[in-house]
């Protein structure tokens, strides 16, 4: 009895792989095209372009996709041998690996926050622990005794117009 499962999975399986890989790009589409315009259909405007975080955002996370999907792909032939139906996992593998390379060679630069300029550090002797425990107590100015000082406060009520409020 001859076996005949392994020329049609070796024929087969890439060509199933890229079907629904073209599915799932072309279902991801549609999604994002929906999204569109549903924000577009209450008035607000679309984010055509990502910022540079974004876009190594995705691309790390499509490269960690690619090459974990590999890897269980070269897992999983491992099981018939050692041959050239490897390539089929090695592939995606190495192109996840360069994916995530390139996101983070591409990764923008975090702005360098510039420390405050230090004073040479000073001995602390006695005469300057003395002048640190001083306190002074602020003095209050003397009112006159003819004026006495009103103070009002104004109490501003919050408008409570119903047609222009927005619940969120």
């Amino acid at each position: 009895m001859t076996n005949y499962w392994l020329p049609f999975v070796v024929i087969w399986m890439p060509i199933i792989l890229a079907a629904l890989g073209v599915i799932l790009v072309i279902t991801l589409r549609w999604f994002s095209y929906r999204e569109r315009m549903a924000i577009l259909a209450r008035g607000g405007a679309p984010e055509i372009v990502k910022s540079p975080e974004e876009k190594s955002k995705s691309l790390l996370a499509s490269g960690l996709i690619v090459g974990l999907v590999g890897l269980a792909i070269t897992i999983a032939l491992l099981t018939v041998g050692i041959g050239m139906w490897l390539l089929f996992g090695l592939l995606p593998l190495f192109i996840g690996l360069a994916l995530v390379l390139a996101a983070l060679v591409l990764r923008p630069a975090k702005a360098k926050e510039e420390k405050p300029a230090r004073a040479p550090k000073a001995e602390k002797t006695a005469e300057t622990w003395t002048q640190e425990a001083v306190v002074v107590k602020d003095e209050e100015p003397e009112e006159e005794a003819g004026e006495e000082t009103e103070e009002t406060e104004e109490v501003l009520e919050p408008e409570n117009d119903a047609e222009n409020s927005v619940p969120f």
